[in-house]
């Protein structure tokens, strides 16, 4: 009997030891230190830079054009379309500004698409046209840099000149234009443009390797190359080939990989747009214009997408921004949904 009490007290020891630590190292665990620091937001109201207002009698003509302004200094716009090659709606919202204003703009979404071209006209009262500001461009939601793009895909299964450039034909060597591979990688310097899309399948050097890094980054810069030689790409053929050249001869992995990754970004970004040989031209308004203080009135122009069916229909959303201090066009950063 005295032996099994022994025995108990020592388990009982054993446990409260082991209760003991468990509970140190669930406070280690959860330990946080946390340092805080006070600010403070004061918050002030003054006048808005602009407000809206319904256009007049000519502008707002039910049903073809309704007109209402929101108490949050907002505006939306219901419109009737048909089957026509253009529709303008004249003046159907006025605008008061009260001080210097970048217009621009901004977060376009789109519900369907009807729309081929919307744009905003912003004219005076004596019916000059101050600026035009795009919100759908070819279908597709603005603000749009109009830059141009197709993917390595592409480039493969159109292995001619045209649409490859008489400049980088598909047949050209890799060492001729990307130099860097005399030095670096020295087996790639004789494989062809049209070739290296054929990699990392076809390539001499295995993926986990640095040229083998080296030919997925290529795989991408040649695609980059034409992009750049052959339409209104982000960058031109000689930042293509710089920037290639400088990725290889770093041997350093990362920066490979991190430049392929940046090709990859550009060449499927604007895809939508592929189409060699043709240069969309910049829209010089797309970037907002500067409005003095004084009434403006906003035209709808609208280019459908035909043939329209009766019942169809499209909703727009869009921010028109003010920018009260320089002309700089800055999205709507991420909000939280319903606010």
């Amino acid at each position: 009997m005295f032996t099994e009490k022994i025995k108990d007290a020592k388990y009982n020891r054993i446990a409260l030891i082991i209760l003991l630590f468990t509970l140190a190292v669930s406070v280690l665990v959860l330990a946080d230190v946390i340092y805080y620091y006070k600010g403070v937001i004061t918050v002030t109201v003054s006048k808005a830079p602009l407000t809206f207002f319904i256009g007049p009698p000519n502008g707002y003509v039910p049903p073809y054009v309704i007109t209402s302004v929101a108490p949050t200094g907002g505006f939306s716009l219901t419109i009737q379309l048909t089957n026509v090659s253009y529709a303008y709606y004249y003046q159907v919202v006025g605008m008061n500004v009260y001080s210097w204003c970048w217009l621009y703009v901004t977060n376009v979404t789109v519900s369907n698409e009807l729309i081929s071209n919307l744009w905003l006209y912003i004219t005076t009262p004596q019916n000059q046209t101050y600026c035009i500001l795009p919100v759908i461009y070819k279908a597709m939601p603005t603000p749009l840099e109009t830059y141009q793009s197709c993917t390595a895909g592409y480039w493969k299964n159109h292995a001619s000149v045209p649409p490859w450039s008489s400049q980088y034909p598909p047949n050209a060597t890799l060492g001729s234009i990307f130099t860097a591979l005399n030095q670096y990688c020295t087996e790639l310097s004789n494989y062809t443009l049209l070739q290296a899309l054929y990699f990392p399948r076809k390539g001499p050097y295995r993926e986990n390797t640095y040229c083998g890094k080296v030919e997925l980054l290529l795989f991408q810069a040649v695609a980059a190359l034409e992009n750049s030689a052959t339409m209104n790409y982000p960058l031109t053929p000689s930042e293509v080939i710089t920037m290639t050249n400088n990725a290889i001869s770093s041997n350093n992995t990362n920066e490979v990989t991190t430049l392929q990754n940046y090709f990859d970004q550009l060449n499927e970004e604007y895809d939508y747009a592929c189409s060699p040989g043709t240069h969309y031209t910049f829209i010089l308004p797309t970037t907002g214009c500067a409005l003095q203080p004084g009434t403006y009135y906003i035209s709808v122009f609208v280019q459908p997408i035909t043939p329209l069916y009766i019942g169809q229909s499209e909703t727009i959303n869009f921010y028109l921004a003010c920018n009260v201090v320089s002309n700089e066009s800055i999205p709507l950063p991420p909000i939280v949904s319903g606010s």
